[in-house]
């Protein structure tokens, strides 16, 4: 038979009579039709043989059509097309199924553009149903991308084209050795030619729904050998429209299928993207700042304020989106100075609700704002323009802009150091998680009012933490580090500065243990570490958040406090503690502890946190 066998008004089976075309593939066309024993508009989908195919490829074909029907017909969702028939004419099979008035998802993004992350969100669920469903029932979609999600009329999601899906049971119908499906949604294990699983396809929805925020897939080379290569062995381009959806991709992108998100942690993650509230507008973007107040020789003074207890400092966020991970760009979003407390910098790391004055303002003005912050420490946006431009490339951990655990290199915000900003910059994958409670390592938001595994409570005025300490030593296993701005720390050995803030101002650890530390600090301390972390804790836009406790604890003599929450950095799921505490009028300090929360409560954490609290010893 000839190619050109589906004809308009031509009847099949006596049933189906065809009308306009919908659309053509490789493969075959796609027909509107009338079903004329039931009078219902349906579609048609018929099979069309590429010229100079052999009767094995023939019949490797009409396999791989009828796998789709049957796979389709087996799946019981809402978003996936129904199939009401199979008729054979001319020794080929045309399936009929349900006509859904629609656009694909790739004709959305390039007509429209990219999705919110709400919409795209719930686009992800739907997509999420239909898999489920098939992976109960054995099958594998193995080519979910956007030009085969359709979005209806009245908003449902569909999932179609089940054509080279892989069922139990069934042989391949594939030519042995071919690579089916879209380079660019293709899984790294299915690129290395490893069996695939239902992880194959989960990590396929996390390049769609990257796709879906960004417009453009996470992978993209121009050609299908390079964007393969890149699939297995490149980190994705941080997505910079994701917002709350980042923590979903960066889980569902693991090149480790063992590693990736699986289908009820997906679910929660986007479910609690829907049901969050939307975002209020925020001010239109101002020309982008470079990182300029870096490069400025900026006065000593404003590397002092810090997003300490009480430091007006938003620093960490104030670093160029380039240099921060998504989630800590999601904390970075601007807010009003007016959300930052009175006082310099009363919330910890991420909590403090100062945003990244470097992105709101404009820099002759934040210039400005930093020399009247230098003449006098007054008003609250002084302040925070103060600390933030106190992390101008300080490369001693001074600049006193704490801010926090969020910033790619952020440190632990000190009380009114931004703490939201901290958390938020800390789900980046940076360093912006203080550690709050040092012994609390149970995971429930105690051990910290009793200050276990802090210094006896003799240190006073910002004086050693600890015997140990004063004498210049660290417990076996750590060593102390003395930083340039003057305070100093046992690490345990291994450890290193991996950077600061991105200001300047603090310092973040790391081991190749996965565990972080972050210190920052300010020389203008708030009035209340505990009101500073409350502040913080309201509303942090961190991946995954999950508070734990908020509360005032005993340590030494200063008035301290502790953030102790969970949060998601790449897919995995972190315990953070983050105290923050006011030495003397000039000093406050953030310490904040990350490690994963599957050993949280390990002997390890214990003792680290134990030392931490109990060597640290602030600048003389």
């Amino acid at each position: 038979m000839t190619q050109a066998q589906g004809t308009t008004g031509r009847l099949l089976a006596d049933r189906y009579r065809l009308g306009e075309v919908l659309g053509r593939g490789g493969m075959g066309t796609v027909w509107r039709a009338s079903d004329e024993t039931l009078g219902r508009t349906v579609a048609v989908k018929e099979l069309r043989f590429p010229g100079n195919v052999d009767d094995d490829e023939k019949r490797r074909l009409i396999t791989r059509t009828l796998r789709e029907a049957k796979a389709t017909a087996r799946i019981r969702s809402t978003g996936a097309v129904v199939v009401f028939d199979v008729v054979e004419e001319d020794d080929r099979p045309w399936i009929v199924m349900e006509l859904v008035e629609s656009r694909s998802l790739s004709d959305v993004i390039r007509e429209d553009g990219p999705l919110t992350p709400r919409r795209a969100a719930e686009v992800g669920l739907a997509v999420l149903d239909v898999l489920r469903a098939a992976h109960r029932e054995g099958i594998l979609h193995r080519d979910v991308k956007p030009s085969n999600v359709l979005i209806a009329e009245d908003g449902r999601v569909v999932l179609t084209d089940f054509g080279i899906a892989q069922i139990d049971g069934d042989p391949s119908v594939t030519s042995t050795g071919m690579l089916v499906g879209a380079p660019s949604y293709i899984s790294p294990e299915r690129a290395r030619g490893h069996k695939p699983g239902p992880a194959s396809d989960l990590w396929s929805l996390g390049a769609l729904l990257y796709a879906a925020v960004e417009g453009h897939p996470p992978y993209d080379k121009g050609s299908a050998i390079a964007t393969l290569t890149a699939v297995m062995t490149e980190p994705i381009d941080t997505p910079v429209n994701a917002g709350p959806l980042s923590e979903a991709i960066y889980g569902l992108l693991r090149k480790d299928p063992q590693q990736r998100l699986e289908e009820p942690e997906v679910r929660g993650m986007l479910r609690r993207v829907v049901h969050s509230p939307e975002p209020k507008p925020e001010p239109a973007p101002k020309p982008a700042v470079p990182d300029a107040t870096a490069a400025l020789p900026l006065p000593k003074p404003r590397t002092e304020d810090s997003g300490v207890p009480g430091a007006a400092a938003r620093p960490a966020e104030s670093r160029s989106p380039e240099s921060r991970s998504p989630e800590s760009r999601a904390a970075a979003q601007p807010t009003t100075p007016s959300q930052a407390p009175p006082t310099a910098s009363s919330t910890p790391a991420a909590a403090q609700v100062r945003r990244p004055l470097l992105e709101t303002v404009p820099r002759k003005r934040l210039l400005i704002l930093i020399a009247a912050a230098v003449l006098a420490v007054a008003a609250v946006i002084t302040v925070v323009a103060l600390a933030w431009g106190g992390g101008d490339k300080g490369s001693k951990g001074k600049g006193g802009t704490s801010s926090s655990a969020g910033a790619g290199g952020a440190k632990s915000q000190s009380p009114s150091a931004d703490p939201k900003k901290k958390a938020a910059d800390k789900d980046s994958g940076k360093d912006t998680r203080a550690s709050k409670d040092s012994t609390t390592s149970d995971g429930k938001g105690k051990g910290s009012k009793d200050d276990s595994g802090t210094a006896d409570g003799k240190g006073k005025g910002g004086t050693s933490s600890s015997g140990q300490n004063q004498s210049g030593g660290a417990p076996g296993g750590f060593h102390v580090y003395k930083d340039g701005e003057g305070f100093s720390i046992a690490l345990p050995n291994g450890w290193s500065r991996v950077g600061d803030n991105g200001h300047g101002n603090g310092s973040k650890f790391r081991g190749k243990d996965g565990r972080e530390l972050l210190v920052d600090f300010t020389h203008t301390p708030g009035s209340s570490a505990l009101g500073d972390w409350q502040r913080a804790s309201r509303d942090p836009a961190i991946p995954g958040y999950r508070e734990i406790a908020v509360h005032a604890v005993k340590y030494r003599d200063y008035d301290a406090a502790d953030w102790e929450f969970n949060r998601t950095t790449n897919g995995r799921r972190m315990h953070v503690l983050n105290r923050g505490f006011v030495v003397d009028s000039g000093h406050a300090y953030a310490i904040m502890f990350t490690a994963p929360e599957a050993e949280w409560g390990s002997a390890k954490n214990k003792k680290t946190l134990k030392t931490f609290f109990e060597s640290f010893e602030p600048a003389k």
